[in-house]
């Protein structure tokens, strides 16, 4: 990402400490809010027509394992 494309937002200088921190508090909260919404996350997904596919490849049906 470019400056220019994360100006919209006016970051303020940090210290390494508060960049870790809210860099750490950030990563754990996506991960909690997509495990709470993974069901509606992933029936959005599955839901949507698949002529719309914006990330190339899309999601498997819940019954296929991960791996």
């Amino acid at each position: 990402m470019s400056n220019e494309e994360s100006d919209f937002i006016p970051f303020p200088e940090l210290p390494d400490e508060a960049v870790i921190a809210l860099s750490e508090f950030l990563e754990t909260f996506i991960i909690r809010f997509q495990n709470r919404y993974f069901a509606q996350i992933h029936r959005y997904y599955n839901d949507r027509p698949t002529s719309r596919d914006d990330y190339g490849d899309s999601m498997p049906p819940l019954s296929d394992p991960p791996f």
